[in-house]
């Protein structure tokens, strides 16, 4: 006999047929969500740090030599923070008495601005005007007069790294003049990220800081160039490096050969060759060879018998433009 179900029966197979789809389906797991702060977008990274770093090494002891020489007095200085930060950030690090000058990039028509402490710019004026180089025990505010002599130095410092950018950004950079308060906080704007260069400048037991500060186009073109270039500027080896790798190099085997450039021969001559069969080469007794070292012709010359052995006789050196075409021809 057939069984009729219930209302209640069908609704408790429903839900059971509900239950079991549910389980074959399971609920899509939820996105995992990090937090972001946008502030530390667009940072160095460590390969950039050390490209910038390698690039204004040489421009450290350049400065400190000019200056040095300039004052007749001995500068040591050093490259001591590399940062990318915004334009606000160094406005907060700026002590309440300053000295800040821009500087124009040209031909891109942008401005960077170089920043110096007054604790060493003092003993710097103090040594212009024909002192020993004292500072000041509570330094004061520059006068007018104060700031046309140290444009002198300021311009040390742009002509030092025009010659340091030179290979990588060849950029002029032209001194403008001191900035007022209100000039620095508008010569940029706030949340503009920037390229921050600090150096360490010791003149006897004196230390002081001057940073230089290039906007955010000047900046991302410099980062391109040297990504491009690799590491533009290689540390430049030490006199006693070079004479060790010459030393090195000169108890260095190569070999070298008398060579017949470029011969005319037919395909027939050579497989038709037997044993004891003269082969004419067709090149002039009077005609020097080439004498290569390591597969690169370097001289020209004959041989020649040097006792039991054979020799080669130097007639000529191959210049540069004619070792070129050899090898391209």
């Amino acid at each position: 006999m057939e069984k009729i179900l219930n209302q209640e029966e069908i609704d408790l197979l429903f839900r059971a047929a509900q239950g079991q789809a549910a389980q074959s389906h399971p609920p899509k797991q939820g996105r995992v969500v990090t937090t972001c702060d946008f502030r530390q977008a667009g940072q160095l990274t460590k390969e950039q740090v050390r490209q910038v770093t390698l690039l204004h090494d040489p421009y450290a002891p350049s400065v400190a030599d000019s200056l040095g020489a300039f004052l007749r007095v001995a500068f040591h200085a050093s490259l001591v923070a590399v940062e990318q930060i915004t334009y606000g950030e160094f406005l907060g690090r700026l002590p309440e008495q300053n000295y800040v000058t821009n500087v124009s990039l040209m031909p891109l028509d942008e401005l960077a601005a170089i920043q110096l402490d007054l604790a060493i710019i003092f003993p710097i004026i103090d040594l212009l005007l024909g002192g020993s180089g004292q500072g000041l025990a509570d330094p004061r505010d520059l006068t007018e007069i104060e700031e046309n002599i140290l444009e002198s130095v300021v311009s040390i410092l742009c002509r030092e790294l025009q010659s340091t950018w030179a290979p990588v950004l060849p950029l002029q950079f032209r001194l403008n003049q001191r900035l007022k308060q209100t000039q620095i906080v508008t010569l940029m704007l706030p949340g503009e990220r920037v390229l921050c260069l600090s150096f360490e400048i010791r003149l006897s037991e004196i230390r002081g800081l001057f940073n230089l500060i290039f906007p955010s186009v000047v900046s991302n073109m410099l980062l391109r160039k040297l990504a491009q270039q690799g590491a533009v500027q290689q540390r430049r080896a030490s006199p006693g490096d070079v004479a060790r790798l010459r030393e090195h190099l000169l108890d260095c085997n190569f070999t070298l050969a008398l060579d017949l450039l470029r011969l005319p021969l037919n395909i027939r001559d050579v497989t038709s060759l037997q044993v004891d069969q003269i082969l004419p080469l067709r090149h002039p007794l009077r005609e020097p060879m080439s004498l290569s070292v390591n597969r690169h012709t370097v001289f020209i010359g004959v041989p020649v018998s040097c006792g039991q052995h054979r020799g080669g006789l130097i007639r000529d050196a191959v210049q540069l433009h004619d070792l070129l075409v050899r090898e391209h021809l």
